[in-house]
């Protein structure tokens, strides 16, 4: 009898792991899929990321060239390259030089230090075709993350009752909306973190200029997306808990200091480190973990009910 338990336990076991081989593999092809697909749109989906930064970089570019023309042709304050180009002035000074003079003087007060700042720069040979390689796999693995979620929902749902099902049902959806919620304030958040970076080019001396690696920059708005993306599955982490009788509302409820502690370690953890990026993980935590203690008390009554029926079934 033990020698047929331990063949069948045997059995058992292979068969999971062809089983999670099987939905392992579908996953890597679905990922290959995605990526396929998103290496065929890579220009609008690199310039969707690079807008934040790109923006800032035409914001201070665009303060080297003219910043003033009057309606008169030879009247005209430039600023180019570090150069301030004002026109010969009239003997005696005019209404038009004094407004000049102070086009110049405003500029200078509102814009100290400004360098002109320039665009992407490759340093290897092979760089061009990574960026589109690590971009492509990316949204490829954005793009088919339902259907990886989807196996691996599969896969864990036969060891799970009828009544732990139910709940995983709703979670996963939950789960990708979050996701995609998080990634897209990361992206958002980049385009008051780019301001905020580029405001300290001013500090170095003139010539100081910007040579960005689309790698570098692409690999840390990954970071960026990837930590929000994370950050933000608190409430299916918490519902799943209370779904599994570990977490209990009153309890979240009691300890909501350390909600807020858990909040601003997760902001100052973020890969950026800029207040700003700070700012904006903090408070969406602190939202979601008070929203999660509502969401928490709606499980632990459907737990309640279910329990209830469940009685109500065993007496009759």
């Amino acid at each position: 009898m033990a020698g047929i338990d331990h063949n069948e336990k045997r059995m058992e076991l292979t068969e999971h792991l062809a089983e999670l081989r099987t939905r392992i593999i579908r996953s890597i092809l679905y990922i290959f899929l995605g990526a396929i697909i998103a290496y065929q749109f890579f220009t609008p989906l690199y310039d969707f990321l690079y807008k934040p930064l790109n923006r800032q970089i035409e914001h201070l570019n665009a303060l080297h060239h003219t910043i003033q023309q009057s309606s008169s042709a030879s009247s005209i304050v430039r600023i180019d390259n570090g150069q301030i180009y004002l026109p010969p002035p009239h003997n005696p000074p005019t209404t038009q030089d004094y407004n000049n003079l102070a086009t110049v003087v405003k500029w200078i007060v509102t814009h100290p230090g400004q360098k002109l700042v320039m665009g992407d720069v490759f340093r290897n040979f092979h760089e061009p075709f990574m960026v589109r390689f690590k971009l492509s796999m990316l949204f490829g693995l954005i793009l088919v993350t339902p259907l990886v979620v989807w196996e691996i929902g599969l896969f864990i749902s036969p060891a799970l009752t009828p009544a732990e099902r139910r709940p995983l049902r709703a979670l996963i959806p939950i789960s990708i909306l979050l996701l995609i919620f998080g990634i897209a304030v990361a992206y958002f958040t980049m385009f008051y973190a780019m301001g905020w970076f580029l405001s300290y080019l001013g500090d170095f001396p003139a010539g100081a200029t910007l040579m960005q690696d689309p790698n570098d920059y692409i690999v840390f708005l990954v970071k960026m997306m990837a930590a929000f993306g994370i950050a933000f599955q608190l409430p299916v982490v918490l519902m799943g808990g209370a779904f599994l009788d570990i977490i209990h509302s009153k309890d979240l409820i009691k300890h909501w200091r350390w909600g807020v502690v858990l909040s601003v370690l997760g902001g100052v953890l973020t890969p950026s480190n800029d207040l700003i990026s700070m700012a904006l993980m903090t408070i969406p935590l602190l939202i979601l973990y008070f929203f999660s203690i509502f969401l928490v008390m709606i499980v632990e009554k459907v737990r309640a009910k279910e329990r209830s029926r469940s009685a109500s079934l065993g007496t009759t």
